[in-house]
């Protein structure tokens, strides 16, 4: 009995083994998992396998491709529009900073103008003051300028 079961395990061990090695070999030949067993020689078989595979690839590599063009497309029109967007940033404020430079232009117009109002008014007074001052005899003591007024002592 003893050696009849350690026959039959034997047996059983081998016959799975070739079962298992089969199984590989014809999947391996056949290129899927349950595809049909051919008669074809393994290495022709191995050789349409390599030449399927690189198919895939180039098919792959060109997908790549096109998706790297177009990402790269919209990233280039991405910086055009943000240069088109920055360059009217630049514009408008430029024209904001012309407004401001000819208001603060004719604020300047119109302060030289209340300027010179001040010294042709300041001036008639201060010539009136130092005429009758001198008739009286008195001497100036600090005058003071102002612009092209002269402070101090003369």
């Amino acid at each position: 009995l003893c050696q009849h079961t350690q026959h039959l395990i034997d047996l059983t061990t081998t016959t799975h083994y070739e079962n298992y090695r089969c199984d590989k070999l014809t999947r391996l030949a056949g290129g899927d998992h349950g595809a049909e067993v051919t008669n074809k020689n393994p290495l022709a078989a191995l050789e349409d396998e390599s030449k399927d595979h690189l198919q895939e690839v180039c098919k792959m590599e060109k997908e790549m491709e096109d998706t790297f063009n177009k990402k790269v497309e919209q990233k280039n029109k991405a910086i055009e529009i943000l240069k088109l967007e920055h360059k009217e940033y630049i514009d408008k404020e430029n024209n904001i900073l012309d407004l401001e430079r000819g208001k603060m232009l004719s604020r300047r117009e119109e302060f030289y103008k209340e300027k010179k109002e001040w010294e042709t008014r300041s001036f008639g007074s201060t010539f009136k003051c130092s005429k009758s001052m001198e008739s009286l005899g008195v001497k100036k003591k600090g005058l003071f300028s102002l612009g092209s007024i002269n402070f101090g002592r003369l």
